[in-house]
């Protein structure tokens, strides 16, 4: 872990692009669905930027829970420059999750990687929206149960190990540009 923190130290302070190369972004489609995130977008050469996007989701009721934690970094291939026009990028994603109805539930975490493709236009000098999907590996490790089972019926754990394919990224964001 220490490795890929000072690779990533090490990428970030060889920045020499001479455009703006600071992004601070908001996905607007998380924010409807009640996740609080944001991600920052540093380009460090004059097509390539490094992605870091937090997610946390803290919705939690008797019938419906949704508490996630998600961690996405990456990296993006810019056709023309850093936060203008079409880009292609890698990512990598850590979760963890409490998800269900009144009748399942399901607890775990997850890792994977993926690849992702969008767009971005200028709104202004200081202003970018993006457009961004993308597809993803996963492998989670999880518990499901009923919580609210009859009175004559057990609690029932069943563990679960699985390796899916799943979208990683669906994004419409608005980017601050330093």
């Amino acid at each position: 872990m220490q490795k890929i923190l000072i690779m990533l130290l090490l990428v970030l302070s060889a920045n020499t692009a001479s455009a703006q190369y600071t992004a601070v972004r908001v996905n607007t489609l998380g924010l409807v669905t009640g996740t609080v995130n944001a991600g920052v977008d540093i380009a460090v050469s004059d097509k390539w930027s490094v992605d870091v996007s937090g997610y946390w989701n803290p919705i939690e009721t008797d019938a419906f829970r949704s508490k996630i934690l998600a961690l996405t970094a990456g990296v993006r291939r810019w056709r023309f420059e850093p936060h203008v026009g079409l880009f292609w990028g890698l990512h990598t994603t850590v979760a963890t999750y409490k998800v269900g109805r009144k009748d399942t539930r399901y607890n775990g975490w997850l890792v994977g990687v993926g690849s992702s493709v969008g767009y971005s236009w200028m709104l202004s000098k200081r202003w970018d929206f993006s457009l961004e999907g993308g597809w993803g590996l996963f492998y989670m490790k999880d518990t499901r149960w009923n919580p609210n089972p009859s009175p004559l019926d057990d609690v029932v754990l069943h563990h679960y190990r699985r390796v899916i394919l799943a979208p990683s990224k669906l994004e419409v964001s608005f980017s601050y540009l330093f």
